[in-house]
């Protein structure tokens, strides 16, 4: 039988949470501005113990910051665009690094699956998705690119990112 090494095991053990900090979690995902205060009243708790949690998880990196969510449409920029890359290997890296330095990108990452490299860009309006989609597609290492516009309001940090 295959045993898991005592350090790997604590490791594991470490970031665990539990109801409590799934709940802390989740009331911070609908509100950043939230105070310990608020979110200890409705967890049951004192606001040292949220405080203290909400510390323990930022330590562990659970939790890596706090933002807020802006709608694009309101700063009249019109669209929230969706950008997949297929990418000639072993070329991804750097392609990741001249696409992030593009206008108007938000998210750029490695992804497995259908693209080597998926962002999410805002841009103003048609002509500029086009623009940005000929920039890419003319890498050298580039092999397709496929561009979607997003019609809905995505949440960059959704809300129903499963915790259990």
């Amino acid at each position: 039988m295959f045993e898991i090494p005592s350090y790997i095991d604590h490791h594991m053990s470490e970031n665990k949470i539990d109801t409590i900090d799934i709940q802390i979690l989740r009331l911070l995902q609908g509100d950043a501005r939230k105070s310990f205060k608020e979110i200890a009243k409705q967890c049951g708790v004192s606001t040292d113990t949220i405080k203290n949690r909400f510390n323990a998880m930022k330590k562990k990196g659970i939790i890596r910051g706090t933002t807020i969510v802006i709608d694009p449409k309101q700063l009249e920029k019109k669209h929230l665009v969706f950008i997949g890359i297929q990418v000639t290997h072993p070329y991804s890296g750097q392609v990741l690094n001249m696409v992030k330095r593009i206008s108007g990108m938000c998210v750029v990452t490695r992804a497995i699956g259908r693209y080597d490299i998926e962002a999410i860009a805002i841009l103003d309006d048609i002509e500029k998705i086009g623009m940005t989609k000929s920039t890419i597609g003319d890498f050298q290492q580039v092999k397709n690119v496929d561009v979607d516009i997003l019609v809905d309001k995505p949440l960059l940090c959704p809300k129903n990112f499963e915790l259990d």
